[in-house]
């Protein structure tokens, strides 16, 4: 069976579960990072089964999977399934890809979630996790054997998580608060710990940074995946001043040269 499976990723959460699904699938089985798969009518390769794998973002899907899947056509009519990784609950993000394939025509035949070490530092700090991080990787691990079954079997099955009014609304209001009320891209900085090794430029995954002689400049085109404040190697990229002194993550089996091939570098 030959299956494809789109990934988005910020802190790498997303890529390592997709990564461990992928192996466990066996055969002939694609990761493709859907940053270098968004042209508008474009169609998917041929395949059997196709995934969508991402993290949620404010209870929903991140901004660039939604253009991605509002531009993607699928070859054929392959098994639709998605993956989505959260810190602490899905809410209603797989809910809403169903929404949005079917308006396309298109059927989510099954949708898992896993939880994962959480990486949201601003503007509330949600990474009090630390602890739990080994517990969250095993029982992510351990789901991984399941959710391949589902997917060779060609199951159809309720996404997981809620698609009630309170996680839909409460989806809203959060990204709303994070993104309007606080707006949060626009109190992106870089402080005087930057060296310029242009590492935020490289791995932003909507080419929103640009790092000139006059320092780190950050555009209008921020998906909040948090990619550019995690993985400074210096800790300079601050959300204002309530990132200062935080801890960053990124998944430990992911790397610098992970982040780059998504962004097709």
């Amino acid at each position: 069976m030959k299956t494809i499976i789109y990934y988005f990723t910020g802190t790498g959460n997303t890529l390592a579960a997709a990564r461990a699904l992928a192996e466990e699938l066996g055969g002939d089985t694609k990761l493709i990072p859907l940053r270098r798969a968004m042209h508008y009518g474009g169609y998917t390769p041929e395949a059997d089964a196709v995934g969508i794998a991402f993290p949620v973002h404010f209870l929903d899907m991140p901004a660039i999977v939604r253009q991605f899947v509002f531009n993607i056509l699928f070859s054929g009519t392959p098994y639709i399934f998605a993956l989505a990784t959260c810190g602490e609950r899905p809410g209603g993000a797989l809910f809403r890809l169903q929404e949005l394939l079917d308006e396309k025509g298109y059927m989510l035949s099954a949708g898992f979630s896993l939880l994962m070490p959480e990486n949201f530092i601003g503007p509330v700090d949600l990474m009090g996790d630390a602890s739990r991080r080994e517990e969250k990787f095993a029982a992510a691990k351990a789901r991984i054997p399941e959710i391949a079954a589902a997917v060779r079997e060609r199951r159809v099955l309720v996404p997981e998580g809620s698609n009630s009014a309170f996680w839909k609304l409460g989806g809203r209001f959060t990204r709303h608060l994070a993104t309007c009320v606080y707006d949060t891209p626009s109190r992106l900085h870089a402080t005087a710990a930057c060296n310029q090794c242009r590492t935020c430029e490289r791995i932003c995954p909507t080419r929103n940074i640009s790092v000139e002689k006059d320092g780190v400049k950050f555009g209008n085109d921020c998906t909040q995946c948090y990619a550019c404040i995690h993985w400074c190697p210096n800790g300079a990229i601050e959300i204002g001043g309530r990132t200062k002194g935080k801890t960053r993550y990124h998944h430990p089996d992911v790397s610098i040269r992970d982040m780059l091939d998504q962004r097709g570098e």
